[in-house]
């Protein structure tokens, strides 16, 4: 506290009062906060309009200025610590009900074992009284469970956390002691000075000083105009000057016509335009985004896949808890029945009359417990969660979750070409300059100095004026957004390239003919292996700065741009800075001779359309013949042929204007800039829609003078051909999608494999941007298929062709680096942004930032989504088959019995629930993709979420799984004990232990099994479906430490269990021949496996009975109760095309979120689903609305014909063909 109060007394403004300048903005607070005097901000905030701070970095926490306003991090929503995880974990009702009935169960247990008689068996031996021993071996075994789940949901809870924080970072340009430095926004402090530029996102609350641009602050004000900006001096002027008029006017009034200015900047608000800087006002909590974000602090969102799980979840619990009323019913039935004189129960004292009546409670819940999957939803948190972590080691960072598991259907990849494709690492390595042209594309790595090389480079060092190179030079220096590493170790190399030494013959007058070289380092915190460069910044305004460094004598960036003077400048009036929509970037100069002239510099052939004139290396300017330019334009499509980017720079005099900007070439919104689009000249505005922009032509049309044009050349990233080449294995389709001209695309696209020759010889392979946007919306369908590469494209463009794919019915990838590129990549089903040379915009208007902008990471992603949705329904086909074979025995079993007990007793059930829920959850959602995952064609966006294979195998397993412990339970004594016709208690419960030691066994076995899904999805011959990789049900083992673990930890304590499990699990000792049949018995998912692998899924659409089915569900969804008319939306989506026997019952998944979104507020707590609720919603709703009993199949009929409980399992999911099959033509 004191040393807040002390670094109060060095600032005079406190936190507060700097927060109410821009809630609301008002340039009348500033006046009198800043008595009336604009440039009292930096004063009173003790920093510098040019400058910057001047304290150091590793001071900046020592600060008072740090004491006082903090820095711009907002506090992380505090996770829930481990004991508030467990509590809202036991307060799932089932718990909460088992617990209640675990201590009167041992309450009454005690009252049996310290409060009756003692007891003898036949033989005259006392019976030892146990029964307190199942209320408390419930009460453990709730608590595991509720430990063991809130021990996930805690490391998951970590896992997303750490996740938010990595996502929420980017970098900045802060000035700090006059130079630039790139720190993170979570450091920034008020009073520093940023420079912001296109596409930025306003890291803090803070003051525009200089320059002018356009804001979205639309997030955060609902305002959807572009608000202009401009620098604090010249609004605080003008408000001055209205307010003389109108005393109560702020920003955004007017008076005669007349605006308040806006110099205020919002955090969280986009620069769709423009650049300059800015002081910063309020940080952290203190900025209106910060307050925004403090006062939301949501729960993420579910993605789809999370609603569907929880709708089938939702689903089952119904049915679950219907099952389980019938079971309490019928069981309590038979209990009443037996309590009358001379029945079984009247002699029974009253302690073990209740100790009967929890016996059937106790199982009626813990058939809930069993067939509430409570698992689903949890399974797939826990594989979003494992794959956003391993992505984000791939280079993903997941943004969006939903993005993870879309990358998995997805059947198109939109790709930028540079930084994606390729390296990024660019060099200029060809062109002219003047009329003298280079070349240093050849003999770059060997080179050996000689009489008649340097003959050549005196001769070309007289070649070329001065005047050349000086507009060349201030081209390329001061029309840059680009800027200097400062943290760059200058250190002269031995040997130097031909090329560099070549060029700098042209130019003797350079100081400094030393190579530079760039230490390896890291250039932004995503990733280790970039380098640090000489230069921040856009990596063609790198290549351009290097070139002019090394080649042109420039040995100051800072420097020039400081004082401009020495280049013959008086200062900058304008600067255009470049935008990918027009494909070119500009300054407009005064020169100390009073004329101005506009540097620009832009795509090679746009620039030269409108070049008129050409400076020879004399420095004479001649007229640009039509000769002469055809010759120039041969020269790009050259450049271009060789991969190389093209880009021109040009230059234009204003000789008759003597103040900026000339009237017919002023801006409509702001009159003080010229516009950009009027300044270009006519020809720009061909490709623009009409009735954009006025047409009147630039200063006489004079058309620009050529400077030079030079070659970029930028190597394709190592491995990106392989990339390219496994996403087409994988059957999604590439295209590039670039503002480079048609012949360095389709060059670039044929290196990396986007073309194959053959496709390169078809005219619809490649395609300008403009002509496609042109097409008609049939003409783009039909050239589509085809379509490969879009050449000179512009975000439009871009978004035009990804509105198209979708149109086409296919999941979209796009990557995208640029403001303009927000709007495809929001509409692409999973968009891409840049981590490195992306703007703000975009990362914020992306699903997932590629942290290395490596194509590379885009397949990972495509792994990594197909993952998720091959573990979750791995886990599904688990989860179904246990809870089928645990809900249908325990229900016959209580019922076959005369005791009213399950042959699975509560603690048994619980063991078991805990291995289909959280371990099975824990072995199966954490396995990473296999070799083979890109092999197989995407599922699309209508693919299901448990197709025929995936069934066949649930029903078939299940089958075996209650042939076995039926068999067991109820010919074991005959089996084991065939000379006995009465068994005794012990021979009894081993018999039982006996079973329940063969139905752990088999899930044991069938968790190996669903390791691997049906490799063989569509392939209708036995013969061809006989492979290792789809038999192989071990392949891969060690692969997944987790799975191995888990199996090693089921099968130890199973057999810790059996051992000394004793009273608490209701054990006895088994025999050799018990062990034996447990454990082979187990062994046999393995064959049944193999044999249900083998058997095509055409063979169980033919057989199947689609009829009964439809019959069965009719009555079982009462819809014989509803009036007649048009068929309902269920009835339709349960039809058998005969042509193609497919069964189709897609509606109640597709459904699921809106009929069953339970998930969100009521059902689920803590990833577990709460059965409870479930059920009181599905009854309001049933009740309210009327409507069906949705989301039956055919798994209902099956169970249920022989025992209403299979209701419990099976009314809830669908069978489904693959989308994919040549069999099945229709999903489910």
């Amino acid at each position: 506290m004191a040393s807040t109060e002390s670094a109060s007394r060095d600032f005079r403004l406190r936190p507060e009062q700097l927060s109410e300048l821009h809630d609301p903005k008002s340039l009348s607070a500033f006046d009198s906060l800043f008595d009336h005097d604009s440039a009292n901000l930096c004063k009173y905030l003790q920093t510098d309009a040019v400058k910057g701070l001047t304290i150091q970095d590793e001071d900046v926490t020592q600060t008072s200025r740090y004491e006082l306003y903090g820095d711009n991090r907002i506090p992380q929503r505090k996770a829930k610590p481990f004991w508030r995880l467990a509590w809202e974990a036991f307060q799932d009702q089932t718990m909460i009900l088992l617990s209640v009935a675990a201590v009167v169960s041992f309450a009454l247990g005690l009252y049996e074992t310290l409060g009756q008689p003692a007891e003898y068996d036949h033989e005259g031996k006392k019976i030892t009284k146990v029964d307190w021993v199942e209320g408390v071996a419930i009460m453990i075994a709730v608590l595991v469970v509720i430990l063991v789940g809130s021990a996930n949901d805690y490391q998951k809870e970590r896992q997303f956390a750490r996740l938010n924080e990595k996502k929420s970072d980017r970098e900045i340009v802060v000035l700090r002691g006059g130079d630039e430095h790139l720190i993170s926004i979570h450091d920034l402090l008020v009073g520093d000075l940023i420079t912001l530029q296109t596409g930025d996102v306003v890291p803090a609350d803070c003051i525009l000083v200089d320059g002018n641009c356009a804001c979205d602050e639309s997030a955060l004000t609902g305002e959807s105009e572009t608000i202009k900006k401009i620098s604090l001096e010249l609004a605080f002027n003008k408000y001055k000057e209205l307010s003389e008029n109108d005393a109560g006017i702020d920003i955004g009034g007017r008076f005669k016509g007349e605006k308040v200015p806006d110099p205020l900047l919002i955090s969280g608000s986009k620069l769709l335009s423009g650049l300059g800087r800015a002081v910063v006002t309020s940080v952290g909590v203190n900025s209106i985004n910060g307050r925004t974000l403090m006062a939301l602090k949501v729960e993420p969102e579910s993605t789809p896949l999370q609603e569907r799980l929880d709708g089938l979840a939702n689903s089952i619990s119904v049915y679950g808890s219907v099952a389980a009323l019938i079971l309490f019913i019928i069981l309590f039935g038979r209990f009443l029945s037996y309590l009358p004189s001379g029945k079984r129960y009247h002699d029974l004292t009253p302690a073990q009359k209740g100790s009967k009546f929890m016996n059937i409670f106790i199982t009626a819940v813990t058939v809930i417990v069993v067939a509430v999957p409570e698992g689903l939803p949890l399974a797939v948190t826990l594989a979003l969660a494992f794959a956003t972590t391993r992505m984000t080691k791939d280079g993903n960072l997941v943004r969006v979750l939903r993005a993870c598991e879309t990358m998995g259907s997805a059947t198109a990849v939109c790709s930028d070409k540079t930084g994606t494709l390729t390296e990024n690492r660019m060099t200029v390595v060809r062109g002219f300059i003047g009329t003298t042209s280079f070349d240093g594309a050849e003999s770059l790595e060997s080179y050996e100095s000689s009489t008649e090389e340097r003959d050549v480079e005196d001769a070309l060092a007289t070649a070329c004026d001065e005047k050349v190179k000086k507009n060349v030079l201030i081209n390329i220096a001061l029309n840059s957004t680009a800027f200097e590493n400062k943290q760059v170790t200058e250190e002269a190399e031995s040997h130097e390239n031909p090329f560099h030494k070549s060029a700098r013959s042209l130019f003797p007058w350079s100081r400094n003919n030393k190579q530079k070289a760039s230490t390896q380092n890291d250039l932004i915190d995503t990733i280790d292996s970039v380098q640090k460069e000489p230069f921040i910044g856009s990596k063609t305004e790198t290549a351009l700065l290097s070139f002019a460094k090394k080649d042109l004598g420039m040995t100051d960036l800072h420097g020039l741009r400081d004082d401009p003077q020495r280049l013959g400048i008086e200062k900058i009036v304008q600067i255009i800075p470049f935008e990918s929509s027009r494909k070119w970037g500009g300054i407009v100069t005064r020169n100390e001779d009073g004329l101005y002239r506009f540097y620009i510099k832009g795509a090679a052939e746009l620039v030269l359309k409108r070049c008129k004139k050409i400076n020879d290396s004399a420095g004479n300017t001649g007229v640009l013949t039509p000769e002469a330019l055809e010759d120039k334009g041969e020269t790009i499509r050259n450049l271009a042929a060789d991969a190389l980017r093209a880009i021109s720079l040009a230059h234009q005099d204003f000789p008759n204007c003597h103040s900026w900007p000339p009237e017919h070439l002023k801006d409509n919104i702001d009159s003080t800039i010229a516009s950009p689009e009027l300044i270009f000249g006519q020809d720009q505005r061909q490709d623009v829609p009409s009735g954009t922009f006025n047409t009147t032509v630039s200063c006489e049309d004079e058309g620009f003078t050529l400077d030079a044009i030079v070659g970029i050349q930028d190597p394709l990233r190592k491995g990106v051909k392989k990339s390219v080449e496994q996403c087409q294995k994988a059957g999604v389709t590439v295209r590039m999608v670039t503002g480079d001209n048609i012949l360095t695309a389709t060059a670039i696209a044929r290196n990396c494999s986007i073309l194959s020759p053959e496709e390169s010889k078809d005219p619809d392979s490649a395609m300008e941007g403009p002509k496609f946007r042109k097409l008609s919306p049939k003409e783009r369908i039909r050239i589509l298929p085809k379509l490969r590469v879009l050449a000179r494209s512009s975000p439009e463009d871009k978004r035009v062709l990804v509105e198209t794919l979708k149109k086409m019915g296919d999941v979209v990838g796009v990557t995208g680096d640029g403001t303009n590129d927000a709007p495809a990549l929001k509409l692409a089903d999973v968009g891409f942004s840049m981590g490195i040379t992306g703007t703000e915009v975009a990362r914020e208007a992306s699903d997932i930032i590629l942290m290395t902008d490596d194509f590379s990471a885009i397949v990972n992603a495509i792994k990594w989504g197909r993952c998720v949705s091959t573990s979750i329904k791995k886990f599904i086909q688990f989860q179904l088959t246990v809870n089928i074979t645990a809900v249908v025995l325990t229900f016959v079993s209580a019922i076959a019995s005369s005791e009213e007990s399950s042959v699975l007793t509560a603690v048994q059930l619980l063991w078991v629930n805990l291995i289909m829920d959280t371990l099975a959850a824990l072995a199966l959602a954490t396995d990473k993709p296999d070799e083979h995952i890109l092999e197989r064609k995407p599922k699309g966006r209508d693919a299901v979420l448990i197709a025929v294979s995936t069934w066949k195998m649930i029903l078939g397993q299940a089958a075996l799984q209650l042939t076995v412990t039926f068999t067991l339970h109820f010919a074991g004594a005959k089996i084991f004990f065939p000379h006995k016709k009465t068994l005794t208690g012990h021979e009894l419960q081993q018999l039982n232990a006996m079973t329940f030691n063969t139905f752990v066994w088999l899930q044991f076995f069938k968790l190996i099994v669903t390791r691997k899904l049906d490799e063989a999805d569509g392939i209708r011959k036995v013969r061809d479906r006989v492979t290792a990789s789809n038999l192989d049900f071990f392949q891969d083992l060690f692969r997944n430490y987790y799975f191995l673990a888990i199996i090693g930890f089921i099968g130890g304590f199973q057999v810790l269990i059996m051992f000394v499990g004793g009273a608490a699990f209701s054990i006895a000792r088994q025999t050799p021949a018990m062990w034996a049949t447990a454990v082979i018995c187990g062994l046999l998912s393995l064959p049944v496996g193999v044999l249900i692998r083998i058997i095509p899924d055409e063979w169980v659409l033919k057989v199947f009975p689609v009829k009964l089915v439809n019959a069965i569900l009719y009555i079982l969804g009462f819809k014989f109760l509803k009036k007649s008319g048009r068929k309902s939306e269920d009835e339709e989506s349960l039809l058998c095309q005969d042509g193609d026997a497919t069964l189709v019952s897609s509606s109640a998944f597709e459904r699921a979120k809106n009929e069953m979104t339970l998930a969100k507020g009521h059902c689920v707590e803590g990833n577990r689903l709460n059965p409870i609720h479930a059920f009181k919603k599905w009854r309001r709703s049933n009740s309210s609305t009327g409507s069906e009993l949705e989301d039956h199949s055919f798994i209902a009929s099956v169970t249920m014909v022989p025992t209403l409980v299979g209701g419990a399992v099976g009314g809830f999911s669908h069978i489904s063909a693959n989308e994919n099959d040549d069999l099945d033509k229709k999903s489910t």
